[in-house]
This record gives structure tokens, sequence and C-alpha cells, in this order.
């Protein structure tokens, strides 16, 4: 973050402050102290996914049930939604997700270690359209630089986005950034055997053309 060590000890007291319990929720104690995500799952679990924006969990509780080796880290800031996708995972005995209710725009790199990921999510990020918003996206370079660092070598990041100058935007970055190689194409219409989302459903079903790009770190 681009700010003053007073706000951003002051953003960090908000945005780790939260009335919700859970022994699924990670929430850092102390300015400064990265979570030990190994330790925070099973012993059995080796591999390790993250969605940014998990929104009400349904990609995830689906991912986790057919990955039961694979820890997932959901980060969603909206309380509301993470007791939502605890509903759906409690009945399910699903023992390999978690939960953090920080905003990752504020605080990213204070919370993680590096190298920690095999794979990080990123569906239907809010597109800002209005030019006076853009400063306000998730997709930067800033963040980018940041994913990168989280990522192990080879690991993946999926992004979705149903808004077109978000998608161009989004190809321009990581052209800029040496450090992410595509396949053959640098975006796709279909991303086949992968769960979709209540919102997702949606715009599909308004017509919606959904842009998938898919970067691996090297």
């Amino acid at each position: 973050m681009f700010v003053n060590q007073d706000i951003q000890q002051k953003l960090w007291k908000f945005t780790t402050k939260t009335s919700y319990k859970s022994d699924y929720l990670l929430q850092p104690k102390e300015w400064g102290e990265k979570i030990d995500l190994k330790k925070s799952f099973p012993n059995h679990i080796q591999t390790f996914v993250l969605e940014l924006g998990s929104g009400w969990g349904e990609v995830a509780i689906e991912l986790a049930k057919a990955n039961p080796n694979t820890g997932y880290l959901l980060m969603e800031k909206k309380v509301n939604r993470i007791i939502a996708t605890e509903n759906l995972r409690q009945p399910l005995n699903l023992e390999n997700i978690r939960y953090m209710t920080v905003n990752f725009q504020w605080f990213f790199e204070e919370l993680l270690e590096k190298e920690l990921f095999d794979t990080i999510i990123i569906n239907f990020p809010d597109p800002w359209p209005k030019r006076k918003h853009h400063k306000n996206r998730l997709m930067s370079e800033f963040m980018l630089r940041q994913i990168y660092d989280l990522l192990k070598p080879g690991g993946q990041l999926l992004f979705a986005t149903d808004y077109g100058p978000y998608a161009r935007k989004t190809i321009a970055l990581f052209r800029k950034l040496k450090g992410f190689v595509c396949g053959s194409e640098e975006y796709s219409f279909e991303r086949p055997n992968f769960p979709v989302s209540f919102f997702e459903g949606e715009k599909r079903n308004e017509g919606k053309r959904i842009y998938y790009l898919n970067r691996t770190k090297v």
C-alpha cells in the first residue's frame, strides 16, 4: 500500500476487526505477522488455491469437493458472503476450506508468504466502468506483481470478466509484465470443467460474453 504508516496502521485495525467467529476463519493478529497457511489446514493438504473475492462460495465449494487434497483460502471482505459459504460447507464436512475477511486491496503481501499458491482465482471483480473510477479496479500492475509473488513457479492465475474493456485492459497489463505467459490464446470464451457461480450463470443467461484469461507464472 502506498500510504503513510499511521494510515496503514488505522486501516489494519479496521480491516482485521470482525464480529464473525469461526474455527475456519484465519485472521492476522499482529501487524507484520503472516498467516502460516500450511499449519492452518490438515496435514494431508499439500497444494493451495487462493480465491480473491469468493462471493457466495459456489465455485470454491465445488472445487473443494472435487479436490479434497487441495486447500482453498477464500478472501472475501463481505462477512455475509462468508457466512453463506460456511452454511454450504458445514453439511458437506469439507475440511479443506478456510476464510479471510481482510480487504486484500488494502493488505495482501503483508498477510501471506511468497510462492505459496498453485492457483489464484479472480472471478468477475467489479469492472468500475467509469473512467474516473478505474483507479479502484482490482487488476492493476501493482496487484499483478503481488499475485506473481504469491504464486509458485508454474502456478496459474485464472481471471474472468463479462466486461470487454476490462478484459482488454487486463490483457494489456499481462503483456507489459513479462512474468506471466498464456497458452495458444490470450483469452477464451469458454472454461470447460470449471464450476459456474450464480453470477456467471445469470450473465450467461443474459447472453453476455464471458472473457476467460489464464496465465502461468514463469
